[in-house]
């Protein structure tokens, strides 16, 4: 493995070059003492900045949820590619990544990198369910638009948030920092609202179009408009020696359903998400 294209990725220079080589060389010890340093950020995070003093946010599933989300295999492999470790490994990505935060760690003691690394506040605020979790809306209506989270930063527990184009910083101080940032989104959140600059599913991929209706649901879904779509199709007999096919499509949080049949399975399914689009957007 190139040690220095690896420092080059991480955009740091090890002071003991030994425990970047024992690193590169995926040593049980590194990945045992990684997986431990996932657990304390995690946990740290979690409890000190979000979950105390009668936090509104605190719920225990939330937690779990969380928590679980940010160590299982499929979020480390995101995150190891996020930080471009594919370049010098094929697999065992995540091996390297909990290699890599282990070295890091005992050389440089900074864990604020290791937050950055595994994204741990995205990965919290993009949970939260609240229906009045303005830091959400917040973090959606900029990735929406300018396809990247707002910036952020704190004094202490005093919150800072900037949205893109917006020549305004929106300040909060609260018990936490995630209260204080919340209040601070509350307050862009107005903003966006009293100048008429919220988006709207129009906004992201116009008018139902029957042609690009299952693309258009699927674009909502990963601009966190709606929950992911969910297609059943089944066969649902034969006549005259064709096949009649039939597609159900539901989304969690809409009491709608809708349902087509048709002698392809393809346009049984483009039916039933031009049904369901126009009725999301009769509804916004």
């Amino acid at each position: 493995m190139d040690i220095v294209k690896l420092e080059q990725i991480l955009n740091y220079n090890f002071k003991n070059k030994s425990l970047l080589e024992e690193a590169s060389n995926l040593s049980d010890r590194l990945i045992s003492f990684g997986s431990s340093t996932i657990d304390f950020v995690v946990s740290k995070m979690i409890n000190e900045d979000l979950f105390i003093n009668s936090n509104p946010f605190c719920d225990i599933e939330l937690i779990n949820k969380v928590s679980n989300l940010i160590k299982s295999d499929d979020y480390l492999l995101t995150r190891a590619d996020k930080i471009h470790l594919d370049e010098v490994i094929y697999d065992k990505k995540i091996e390297l990544l909990k290699s890599i935060i282990a070295a890091y760690i005992l050389d440089s003691n900074d864990m604020l990198k290791i937050e950055e690394w595994l994204n741990i506040f995205d990965a919290i605020v993009l949970n939260l369910d609240s229906n009045d979790n303005y830091l959400k809306q917040a973090y959606l209506w900029n990735k929406r638009k300018y396809k990247e989270y707002p910036y952020i930063s704190f004094d202490g527990n005093k919150a800072i948030i900037k949205l893109n184009e917006i020549d305004k910083e929106f300040i909060a101080n609260g018990n936490t920092k995630f209260i204080s940032l919340n209040e601070a989104s509350k307050e862009a959140y107005k903003y966006l609202e009293d100048n008429n600059l919220l988006l709207k599913m129009t906004d992201i991929v116009g008018y139902p179009d029957q042609d690009k209706c299952i693309n258009q649901l699927q674009e909502l879904f990963v601009k966190g408009f709606i929950n992911e779509p969910i297609y059943k199709i089944a066969m649902k007999g034969n006549t005259n020696g064709t096949d009649i096919w039939k597609c159900r499509i539901m989304i969690e949080g809409y009491k709608e359903s809708f349902s087509a049949e048709d002698t392809s399975k393809k346009n049984a399914k483009r039916i039933v998400a031009f049904q369901m689009l126009k009725y999301i957007m009769d509804l916004n």
